[in-house]
C-alpha cells in the first residue's frame, strides 16, 4: 500500500513539473482561454454558415460554365454525347434537358447566385469577425451601416486572396514546375519529380501562410500588427496542409463504394470546415495568450460598455404608513354610520306609536 501511495505521489510530481514546463502550460493557457471564449461554438456556427454559403457560390460558378458552354456549342454537343453514352434511356434524356435549361437561364441563376452569395458571406464573414474578436477579449462596437460595408471588402478581398493560392499552388505544382525542371533537363528524372512535390509543397504552404496572416491580423476588430500572428499563422499553415492532405485520403478511401460516393463527399466537407474553423480559433487563441501581445487584448463593449459601474441592487420590504385616514375607510365608516341612524330612527317611530 505504502508503495503505491508512493507511485502515485511520484506521479502526481512528474505531472505537476510537466504542467510547468513553458511549452505545455503555454499550451495549456491556449486551451483554457480557447474555452472561456466560446471557442467550438463559435467554429460550429462558422462551418454550418459556411457550407450554406457554398450553394450560391457553386449557382455562380454553374453559371460561368454555362456562358462558357454558350459561346462553345462543340462542348455542349460533346457533353450531351457522353451523357447519352454514360447513361442511356430517359434519364439521359432528363440530364440532357437539364443541362439545356441551365444553359438557358446563366443569367438569372447568376444574378440569384451573386445576391445570394452577398448576403450569405456577409452572415460568415460577421461570424468569423465576432470568433477571431472574442480570442482578443470580446466584441466591439462600430456602426452598424459601414461595418458591413467593411464585412464586404473583407470578403471580396478573402476570395481573391484565396483563389490565387489555389492558382499559386496549381501552377507551382503543375505546367510552370515541370517547366522549370525542363528548363534544367531533369523533368523525366525521378529526383526530379520528387523536387518537383516537394517544392509544391513549400509553396503551398508559403502561400496558406500569407493568407492565414492576413485572416488572423485583420478579420478581428481589435488592431494587430501582421507580426503579431505570422509565427501562429505559420504552424497553422502547415497543419492546414496535413488536414488537406488526410483530407484527399479520405475522399479516395470513401469514394469506394456507392454509400460513401453518395454521403462521403458531404461529411467530408463538414468535417473538414468544422476542424479547418477550429483550427484558425486556435491559431487567434495561442496569439492571443502570447504574453507579449497581452497590450493587444480589449474588452467586450457590448457585455461591458463604457458607462459607471452600477452598484449592487438590493431588494427588501416597504411598509408605507399612512399619517391620516383614508377616502375608502371614510366612505365605510359614513355608511356604516348612516345604517345605524336608520335602524335608530325606525325604532325610536315605532315605540311613539305605541
Amino acid at each position: 500500500m505504502d508503495r503505491i501511495k508512493a507511485l502515485i505521489a511520484r506521479l502526481k510530481a512528474f505531472f505537476a513539473t510537466v504542467m510547468e514546463w513553458p511549452p505545455v502550460a503555454r499550451l495549456m493557457a491556449m486551451q483554457d482561454h480557447y474555452n472561456q471564449r466560446r471557442g467550438n461554438t463559435y467554429a460550429a456556427a462558422i462551418s454550418f454558415i459556411g457550407i450554406l454559403s457554398l450553394v450560391p457560390v457553386l449557382m455562380v460558378a454553374f453559371s460561368v460554365a454555362a456562358f462558357v458552354l454558350a459561346s462553345r456549342p462543340e462542348l455542349i454537343q460533346d457533353i450531351t454525347d457522353a451523357v447519352v453514352e454514360n447513361v442511356p434511356g430517359e434519364l439521359g434524356t432528363q440530364l440532357n434537358d437539364i443541362i439545356g435549361s441551365a444553359i438557358e437561364s446563366r443569367r438569372a441563376v447568376g444574378v440569384i447566385g451573386l445576391l445570394s452569395a452577398a448576403l450569405t458571406g456577409l452572415g460568415w464573414m460577421a461570424l468569423v469577425r465576432m470568433g477571431l474578436s472574442e480570442m482578443w477579449g470580446g466584441r466591439q462596437q462600430r456602426s452598424a451601416v459601414m461595418g458591413k460595408v467593411y464585412d464586404l471588402i473583407n470578403f471580396v478581398l478573402l476570395g481573391v486572396l484565396f483563389v490565387g493560392t489555389i492558382a499559386i499552388t496549381v501552377f507551382a505544382s503543375g505546367p510552370v514546375g515541370k517547366w522549370v525542371l525542363g528548363l534544367v533537363g531533369v523533368e523525366e528524372t525521378w529526383w526530379g519529380k520528387w523536387i518537383l512535390k516537394i517544392a509544391a509543397v513549400i509553396i503551398s504552404v508559403v502561400a496558406t501562410w500569407l493568407l492565414f496572416s492576413f485572416v488572423l491580423a485583420k478579420l478581428p476588430l481589435q488592431k494587430l500588427p501582421i507580426r503579431v500572428v505570422m509565427p501562429g499563422a505559420f504552424v497553422t499553415a502547415i497543419v492546414f496542409e496535413i488536414l488537406k492532405s488526410l483530407g484527399s485520403v479520405y475522399l479516395q478511401s470513401v469514394m469506394s463504394s456507392p454509400a460513401g460516393a453518395a454521403f462521403g463527399p458531404i461529411i467530408g466537407v463538414m468535417v473538414f470546415a468544422y476542424l479547418a474553423s477550429r483550427i484558425v480559433l486556435y491559431a487567434s487563441a495561442w496569439n492571443a495568450t502570447n504574453p507579449d501581445n497581452e497590450k493587444y487584448l480589449t474588452v467586450d463593449e457590448v457585455e461591458n460598455p463604457d458607462d459607471d459601474e452600477k452598484g449592487p441592487v438590493y431588494l427588501a420590504p416597504i411598509q408605507k404608513v399612512s399619517s391620516g385616514p383614508k377616502a375608502r375607510e371614510i366612505l365605510t365608516a359614513a355608511g356604516l354610520g348612516a345604517a345605524a341612524g336608520a335602524v335608530a330612527s325606525a325604532v325610536t317611530s315605532k315605540r311613539r306609536e305605541k
